[in-house]
């Protein structure tokens, strides 16, 4: 199951978030509280909207009630953030793969906690992306992954949870093979695709990979 989770960061474009949305084909879409004000503006229609709803709009909170949206109200004080608790709940669905919408931006704790959810549903088995205007983020963790992209593409490897061994990167501009990064040094910023499909081997250890969408 391909699920679709808005969070309340920062969307620039509504009308191209739209489209990427529609284009993935989601089996469920879930908000995180305030990301309700995100799918209400894009005309969409979640099947769920959870957290303390201390964010969401009142006219929104009674629109989807009308809609028929289902709601699971947290108390404020919780150990959970709202992100993952749409992450428990994508993955009690029968999740296989989601997309964060929305997760950057704003208060830089936000920000951080949201791109470590990346390995966080990897250790549930979820295949998971943060999906923006302009740009992919992936987690690459003792594993080859391979992008599809476009040719001039800018790729960038950041180790997280300390040195990652045994890099080797395929089809990039600035190659490397069974490279050891490390942790505290930005080594692996602003690689450029050489056509439209590059790889990413990790043997060690794991990685944000950003895949920048348009020219900085």
């Amino acid at each position: 199951m391909k699920i679709c989770i808005f969070l309340n960061g920062n969307v620039k474009d509504y009308n191209e978030i739209k489209q990427k949305i529609e284009s993935e084909n989601y089996d469920k879409i879930i908000c995180a509280d305030g990301g309700a004000n995100h799918t209400f503006k894009m005309d969409l229609i979640p099947n769920y909207i959870i957290g303390d709803l201390d964010s969401v709009k009142e006219n929104i909170v009674d629109f989807y009630k009308e809609k028929d949206v289902e709601f699971k109200k947290f108390p404020e004080k919780k150990n959970e953030t709202d992100s993952e608790l749409c992450i428990i709940l994508a993955d009690m669905l029968g999740a296989t793969k989601v997309d964060l919408y929305a997760a950057l931006g704003g208060r830089i704790d936000h920000t951080l906690a949201n791109v470590k959810l990346l390995e966080y549903m990897r250790r549930k088995n979820i295949e998971s992306r943060i999906i923006t205007e302009d740009e992919i983020l992936y987690l690459v963790h003792n594993e080859r992954i391979n992008i599809k992209g476009n040719k001039g593409d800018t790729i960038s490897v950041i180790p997280i949870m300390g040195d990652a061994k045994g890099i080797t990167l395929y089809n990039l501009e600035y190659p490397l093979d069974n490279f050891t990064m490390d942790y505290a040094k930005p080594r692996g910023v602003s690689n450029v695709m050489l056509g439209e499909e590059c790889g990413i081997e990790i043997k060690d250890g794991s990685a944000i990979v950003v895949r920048n969408l348009k020219e900085v």
